[in-house]
């Protein structure tokens, strides 16, 4: 017995990513404060209270003059005169004017400090408590140390949340790959296989739904397809039974042929061999058929095709005593089946004969047009009605069921419709000023 394969809920797998989301985003602000008191201890970076401590030192013991301190002072300040005017600042722009707004009232924020020099000069310190780079360089030229490492540290976040969102993307969609790999499968009937598991209890749920689904759909085509082997049988059976009454009805019309008959019944008899020997073709593209095999593409005459097409048709309409009027305008040839050509032009003539009352006429026309070729065949019957034109193609469709005691079984037009397909063409039903016309086109 197969080891059941474990699955994990959804909900799981979320979970899991927002811990190992979180957990990276801790790891690596864990680094991110390693590496901020590595770079104090190392000298690189003044801590935050180094400034206030500056200027604290510089004030300690309330000196009488003013000094004017190094560039490793962090601290902004601003020496105003008696009057006002500005005698010594390591700022300029706004923020020398923030100071001066200083001088002229008191303030209350713990980041300011003022002391007045014995000469009536005053000067003004504003600090900020925040980490700043040592090299009073990279000072001027950067913002503040402790605002870029704070942005380091929200990008190193930014990039987690992308990592892991990009992770999760690609495990989710590995996962619903395997759906549309067994659609594709499904699809195309290739249902000996397996139905992959997921690993995840909701995906695997779906899955097991596609598995019921296959094994309903690998039932069916093998019901299908047994109960196509059975009629395939039975239509063979059956075809090689009509060979035996074919080759006696032509036996002994061959056998008649060499009493001293009549014209007419000569003409009468040769009818029947001809149209013997045409059912035994029938038979044996039945046989072919329901064999799988099918007749092979031929270089074949188009002006030598609709001659034998016209006369094959003579005899029918001639039967019916109908005039047939034929125009071959074909030239050149074609790589057909020639006898499913032949059968299906056949039928479309039949077809028309049979639904034009004696003593009318039927056109079988053959015409090159615009760089192929058709077969158009006209009656002067009653034409083809709007529930034909729209179905008489269909294999079986008979209009209504009394047709079907007339011996007609709707496949003839189906038939020629399927012909003309694997030949790349087309039958079109339309009514003319007469009657019904067929045209099957060819490129």
């Amino acid at each position: 017995m197969a080891k059941k394969q474990r699955s994990v809920s959804l909900s799981f797998v979320l979970l899991r990513f927002v811990i190992i989301m979180l957990g990276s985003m801790l790891l690596c602000g864990l680094v991110w404060y390693c590496c901020f008191g590595w770079l104090q201890s190392t000298g690189v970076i003044y801590p935050g209270y180094v400034s206030n401590q500056q200027v604290e030192q510089m004030l300690a013991g309330e000196p009488k003059t003013f000094v004017s301190p190094g560039d490793d002072f962090l601290a902004e300040y601003a020496l105003f005169g008696q009057n006002g005017d500005v005698l010594a600042s390591n700022v300029a722009g706004k923020k020398l004017a923030v100071l001066a707004g200083f001088l002229q009232e008191n303030s209350d924020s713990i980041a300011i400090s003022r002391h007045t020099y014995a000469d009536g000069s005053t000067a003004i310190f504003h600090w900020h408590y925040r980490a700043e780079f040592v090299n009073p360089v990279l000072r001027d030229i950067l913002p503040p140390f402790e605002y870029l490492w704070l942005a380091t540290l929200g990008g190193a976040w930014v990039l987690c949340l992308l990592f892991n969102t990009l992770w999760l993307r690609r495990r989710l969609a590995t996962k619903l790959k395997l759906f549309g790999e067994v659609s594709e499968k499904v699809g195309a009937q290739e249902l000996d296989f397996a139905i992959p598991h997921a690993g995840i209890r909701e995906f695997d749920q779906a899955l097991g739904a596609m598995e019921h689904m296959k094994e309903a759909l690998y039932r069916s085509l093998s019901t299908q397809w047994a109960a196509q082997q059975e009629r395939e049988a039975e239509i063979t059976a059956l075809t090689h039974d009509l060979k035996t009454p074919l080759t006696l009805v032509g036996g002994n019309a061959e056998l008649l042929l060499d009493e001293k008959l009549s014209e007419r019944s000569r003409k009468m008899v040769e009818t029947i061999v001809s149209s013997n020997d045409r059912a035994k073709q029938y038979v044996a593209s039945l046989l072919e058929t329901a064999a799988g095999a099918d007749e092979a593409f031929e270089n074949t005459s188009l002006p030598a095709l609709f001659d034998e097409f016209c006369q094959r048709t003579i005899a029918i309409s001639e039967a019916k005593k109908i005039c047939l009027h034929t125009q071959n305008g074909l030239a050149g040839a074609a790589r057909i089946q020639k006898d499913h050509l032949l059968r299906a032009l056949g039928n479309v003539a039949q077809n028309a004969i049979e639904h034009t009352q004696a003593g009318k006429n039927v056109y079988l026309e053959g015409r090159m047009v615009n760089g192929g070729w058709q077969v158009t065949v006209r009656d002067e019957g009653p034409g083809f009605s709007k529930a034909a034109l729209h179905h008489a193609t269909e294999r079986l469709w008979r209009g209504d069921a009394a047709r079907g005691a007339d011996g007609h079984n709707g496949l003839g037009l189906w038939f020629a419709a399927r012909v003309a397909k694997t030949h790349a063409g087309q039958l079109e039903l339309r009514n003319g000023d007469s009657g019904g016309v067929v045209t099957i086109k060819f490129d």
